[in-house]
Formats: C-alpha cells, structure tokens, sequence
C-alpha cells in the first residue's frame, strides 16, 4: 500500500545523482522549515532565551542546506531563478545604496521563492504527496492539541515570550495580557465561524494566518493532483483543510479555497499563460470595489485591509515605485503588494510575476491546475497581508511547484499501471497509505 500521488507518471524526470540517503534531504529540509519556529518556541521556552539572531541562523541554514543540495544535483532548468536570484540581489544592493540602510531580510522575502522552487527539482516526485501527508499529519496533531488542551500547548511553547524575543513584539502588542498565544489567536471580535467556541488556532506554525495560508496551499495540490490521489489520502487532506479553517476561523482562507477550487476546475480551459492576469485583474478589482463599494481603511477585516492597499497605493510616488524608499514601509506590512512594491520595486514585483507564471511548465493539467491556484491564493493575500513571504508556508508552497516542474510528460495523468510505472524507474514509493 502506498500514498496515492502524481508519482507513476514522471518515469524519466528524476534527478541521478542523489544516494539513497540523500534523496530524502529535501523533505526533511521542508519539515524543518515549517515546523523550526515551534522548536525554537520550545527552546526559548525551557532551555535557554533566544534572541532574533537565533531563527535568522535557523532560516538562513536551511536555505544554505537548499543550494548546497541543488548544486550538487544541477540542472539547466535552475539557471532561470538563479537568474531571478541575481536581478533581486542587484535590486536589493540598488535599495540600500539608495536608502544608505542595507536590510537583508527584503531580499530574504523573495529569495525564498527560487529557493524552494530550485530545491523541488532536486525530489523524487513520487514521493512528494507523502511529503505533503507527513507535514499534515504534524499540522493536525498539533491543532488537535492544541484545541483540546490549550493550557498545556501554550505552556509547551510560550509563543508570546517567543514572538516578543525573536521577533521585536512588546507585551503592549498582546491585547490579551493573561494569553501566552500569538497575538491575533484572541481578537475582540467575535469568531467569523461563530459555532466554535475556541480561540483561532495555530497549531505547528504558533500564529493563525499562516495556518490558514496552509490550507489553501494543501487545498491547490489536492485540487492540482485530485485525480492521482487515492481515496484516503483525499479525505485525509480534505478533512484536515476543513478542520484547520474552521479553527484557525480563516475567512480570508475559507474565501480562497473555495476560488481556489473553482479556478483549478477552470484552469485547463483557458488560454494558456492566462494565470498572467490575476494580479493585475486583482489590482483593478481592488481599487474599483473600494471606490464603489466606499471602503474605508482601518477595520481589521479584508474590506479594511484593502481599502489600505488602495491607499496606500495612491500615496506612492517614484521613490516607493522604484523600491528607494522607506516612508511608507511601516504601514505596508499590512499589505503584501504595497510591501512587495516598497521592497523590490514596481519593476520588481513585475519580474517576480513573470517568473512564477512563465517560467512554469504547462504540459500537463496538473501544472496548469496548481499554477492557477498558487495565483490566485497570491493575489488575495497580497490585498491584505504579507504573510505569503514567512517560510513556514512559503517553503511547502514553492516545494511542491518545483517538484511539479520536474515531470517532461505531456501529463501526468499514468499511462501505464502504477506498478508498471514505478518498476520502470526502479523504486517503490514509501507505504503509507492503499489505493
């Protein structure tokens, strides 16, 4: 028995020089990527008090570890976003030459992207839908414990003394003093699913937004890769989506998955490319809704997260659209597009997008499918938030995108028996679940 993936149908694509140890790295670099901020929390909480240094050298270990493994294991269909990593490291120097304030993090903020996409190309498919179970299965098991037994959960992790030591947060951000939970886990307002009498839950990645950024990335691979997916692991995915949205209480996510879903049932009948249109088609939107519809910016709700978008869109001059200028980036953070625009420039978020869209395989449905859904997942968080760039989601995301570029296959839809297929390339895929 096995987990039921995209595996059978990439006869041919697989990287050679990985041994039999090696081949794994790359998924446990992506565990390790989404689960390191909770042994951090832990660490800080029981062994010693960390500062921001800490996660920095964490994160910039394992994005070391990354190319280390691709370059061993080179392929010319890197070349491209090693490239992008180039023009973003030139925008990057052009920023700080121009600000005379160098920050490193805003060109870790798109690094990422290339980074995980590059370390994909490195994986076995065929193993890549048991990588995305394994990392479920830690997400739920923490979201179980911490709904039913939140006291020892926050007591296991202390994620307001972590966010406070590591991350520049102040008691005084904690609107809930007597919470040790991230700060957004317990809001004034009531819960947008009003039936769940729990605070929003974060499980493994300790604050809600990232968890309900998870969830519309597992609901785009299962939407992707439906098909090839036995029964279990369908039910095991899907269940545990509708499970973490209703308690992280995501109604940015639960809006998503559902666009989400129907966007991938569209993908294959559009032209090909059209994914290029999101993000300007979603920029439209946004400033005829907050002009027509008269949203106002404050409320911390998605029409008030957009109206800011808009905002501050219109008070930008050259400076913010050439990336050269620090005014508004306090303000941006709460919105990802104007973040990206002030960090990497118009011209920069330009390329980015272009890179996502263009430089993706389209010779199969799934590619077609998880690159439409990836985008419009993008373009909604990016009117309201930038925790698209945190790399305990960022890292599953561009993963999987980069392990879907390996197949060369006009489908990945199995033309031969899935024991057929796997006995061609000459290993079995790990037992976990039937089909």
């Amino acid at each position: 028995m096995r987990v039921g993936g995209v595996a059978s149908s990439y006869v041919g694509a697989l990287p050679r020089r990985n041994g039999p140890t090696l081949r794994f790295v790359p998924m446990l670099l992506v565990i390790a990527a989404t689960t390191f901020n909770a042994g951090l929390a832990f660490v800080n909480a029981h062994v010693v008090a960390l500062t921001p240094a800490a996660a920095i050298a964490v994160e910039v270990g394992l994005v070391g570890a990354a190319h280390a493994l691709a370059l061993a294991n080179f392929r010319r269909e890197m070349l491209p976003w090693y490239g992008l990593i180039g023009v973003f490291a030139l925008l990057a120097i052009a920023r700080a030459l121009a600000t005379g304030t160098p920050d490193v993090k805003y060109l870790r903020d798109v690094l990422i992207i290339p980074t995980f996409i590059i370390l994909g190309f490195t994986f076995d498919p065929r193993r890549l839908t048991t990588t995305i179970v394994i990392i479920h299965a830690i997400v739920l098991a923490f979201l179980l414990f911490e709904a039913l037994d939140t006291q020892a959960y926050a007591a296991l992790l202390h994620i307001k003394e972590y966010y406070i030591n590591t991350r520049g947060y102040e008691a005084a951000d904690f609107w809930n003093t007597t919470s040790d939970l991230f700060v957004s886990a317990t809001r004034p307002d009531e819960r947008f699913f009003s039936f769940i009498h729990l605070h929003r839950l974060s499980s493994i990645f300790l604050e809600p937004v990232s968890l309900g950024d998870y969830c519309i990335i597992v609901t785009a691979y299962v939407c992707a890769c439906y098909k090839q997916l036995n029964v279990p692991t369908r039910i095991f995915l899907v269940g545990g989506v509708i499970l973490a949205i209703l308690g992280c209480d995501g109604r940015l996510a639960a809006t998503s998955a559902v666009l989400v879903v129907v966007g991938a049932m569209l993908a294959p009948f559009l032209p090909r490319r059209s994914a290029i249109l999101y993000l300007p088609g979603a920029v439209l939107a946004a400033f005829l809704l907050v002009h027509l519809a008269g949203f106002r910016g404050g409320p911390n709700n998605f029409s008030g997260r957009l109206a800011h978008t808009v905002d501050l869109l219109q008070q930008y001059g050259i400076g913010e659209f050439l990336g050269v200028s620090n005014q508004y980036l306090t303000t941006a953070v709460d919105s990802g597009l104007a973040y990206l625009i002030t960090t990497q420039s118009l011209l920069g978020v330009v390329i980015l997008w272009c890179f996502i869209v263009y430089a993706s395989a389209e010779g199969s449905q799934e590619q077609i499918k998880f690159t439409h859904g990836i985008c419009i997942y993008l373009v909604l968080t990016m009117m309201v938030s930038f925790s698209f760039l945190t790399i305990k989601t960022a890292a599953i995301l561009w993963f999987a995108q980069g392990v879907l570029q390996v197949a060369r296959r006009p489908s990945l839809v199995p033309a031969l028996r899935p024991a057929r297929a796997s006995a061609s390339v000459g290993r079995p895929e790990l037992p976990i679940f039937g089909n």
